[in-house]
């Protein structure tokens, strides 16, 4: 083959002529196919609810609510929730739907394929249900509507309650470990009640006031030694001129050892009193002494008459001096176990405040989880707090609500199927399959219909055309085929038929 003609448009409307009866039967055949589709589709019927989304009532300062789930998400989640099996089926038994299906799995499945939920903006949604009856279209509408309100409130409040009850676990949770942490902290303190820092002052007041009550034992010990030692020395004086004295003094020897004992407590005084004020101790008692030594002298100044001139073997004044050493040897011993004591009372409450950083560094340690937990117990408790009014308020249905806007409505007019459409698409489906067809046959038909193809293809020319002289036997074959795409069309017309009947409604 040497050469192709083009196609031009007359030789494709040649086409078409020659397979007009192609076209009509499948034409014909769609058509009426089509016709009979819109015949068999039962009316379904729409019904449809508008839903508005209110919000909050209270004041979000005043109340914050612990819905914090996102309206669309909300949504998926209720959607989820009505479309369930169990709530479909249990919608299925309430209205006795679809009683020609005997599986429940298909008439939840053509109850889950008529609801529709369309949402417009973002506060406003539309809610949907398709049946063959009207009413029970309004039904499903209205039904399915509550069912969306119930959902919305429970889901609402289900998530008030979850969020409080998780909050009261987890205060639960912490008031027990703040418990715990304050038992911890309340052994420390009791352990090292007088070594942590609040008793610091405390104890640096003590120390200091046994520092100055150790200071005045020091003194008046030192006091008593030197004492001791003037009455010592004042014993040897007394024990070397003690025979001549008495000699000399005869009857006077007792009044006038009580004026020398006098004297001494005197001088003792004098200076005692250049050292100390006369508030202290030994200054008072060396008064006391004076006053009982001068009693003394009187009453013995006044029994002197009866005594004798003889002398005693040892003197009175020596024998005051002993006494008076003895007594200053056991206020010594007092004096020095007292010093012993205040000095181990020192230590012991210079250790405490030694030990008060360290004890202050511990008890920050142990304090400080206690106060972190502490704080996070306040917060839950305040946070708690909220929650309940959140759930007081959803209970209420004081939060963000779902309200009807425009009930389901009945409708009179069926909402599908479109019967002049399905014709009108029928027939415009008929014709361009015949026309598309017939095309396909004319490309794939070889024969030469024209003297420019026979030119084309021999690359000599034409001298003479014969037109084409039809035989008895043409015209049989001619009949015959037209005979054959009749009985095509017929049936394919049945089975089309058939197919329609069977699965034109399912997806209709």
């Amino acid at each position: 083959m040497s050469g192709q003609s083009d196609f031009n448009i007359s030789e494709i409307l040649n086409g078409f002529y020659r397979r007009k009866g192609l076209i009509f039967c499948v034409s014909v055949v769609a058509f009426c196919l089509s016709i009979y589709l819109a015949a068999i589709l039962p009316n379904v019927y729409r019904s449809n609810t508008l839903i508005l989304v209110t919000p909050q009532k209270l004041p979000q300062s005043f109340i914050t609510s612990t819905v914090t789930m996102s309206l669309s998400d909300r949504m998926q989640s209720i959607i989820q929730e009505i479309l369930s099996r169990t709530n479909l089926e249990r919608i299925v038994q309430e209205f006795q739907l679809y009683p020609e299906l005997r599986i429940m799995e298909d008439r939840v499945a053509n109850l889950r394929a008529a609801a529709h939920i369309e949402i417009r903006r973002s506060n406003v949604f539309q809610l949907s249900f398709e049946s063959q009856k009207p009413e029970t279209a309004q039904k499903l509408s209205n039904r399915l509507a509550s069912i969306f309100i119930e959902q919305n409130l429970q889901v609402r409040e289900q998530q008030a309650m979850g969020t409080r009850s998780f909050i009261d676990a987890e205060a639960e949770r912490l008031r027990k470990e703040l418990e715990e942490q304050e038992a911890d902290v309340n052994r420390y303190r009791a352990a090292h009640r007088f070594e942590l820092p609040d008793q610091l002052d405390a104890n640096l007041r003590t120390v200091e006031q046994l520092r100055r009550e150790l200071q005045g034992s020091l003194s008046r010990l030192e006091s008593l030694r030197e004492r001791k030692a003037t009455l010592e020395k004042q014993l040897v004086e007394t024990e070397i001129a003690g025979p001549e004295f008495v000699g000399a003094k005869g009857r006077e020897g007792t009044s006038a050892s009580s004026d020398f004992k006098s004297q001494l407590r005197r001088r003792e005084l004098d200076d005692l009193l250049r050292r100390y004020s006369t508030k202290h101790p030994d200054v008072i008692r060396l008064k006391n002494e004076i006053a009982a030594v001068e009693d003394q002298t009187k009453a013995e100044s006044s029994k002197s008459s009866l005594g004798t001139l003889s002398a005693p073997v040892t003197s009175p004044l020596a024998q005051v001096l002993r006494r008076q050493i003895t007594g200053l040897d056991s206020e010594a011993v007092a004096v020095q176990s007292q010093i012993r004591t205040l000095q181990g009372e020192v230590a012991k409450y210079q250790s405490r405040i030694d030990n008060t950083p360290v004890r202050g560094i511990e008890l920050s340690k142990i304090s400080r989880t206690h106060d972190i937990t502490l704080k996070k117990y306040q917060d839950l408790l305040g946070k708690g707090l909220e929650s309940e009014l959140s759930e007081n308020m959803e209970k209420k249905q004081k939060g963000e609500q779902f309200q009807i806007l425009d009930p389901a409505n009945f409708p009179v007019k069926p909402f599908r199927p479109n019967r002049q459409r399905i014709v009108l698409v029928g027939l415009l489906g008929g014709l361009i399959a015949g026309f598309g067809l017939a095309f396909l046959l004319e490309t794939l038909d070889r024969s030469f219909k024209q003297t420019e193809e026979l030119n084309g293809y021999l690359n000599l020319p034409v001298l003479a055309t014969l037109p084409a002289v039809l035989s008895r036997g043409a015209v049989l074959d001619e009949r015959r085929t037209h005979g054959l795409i009749v009985l095509a069309s017929l049936g394919i017309l049945i089975i089309g038929l058939i197919c329609v009947r069977q699965f034109g409604p399912a997806y209709f």
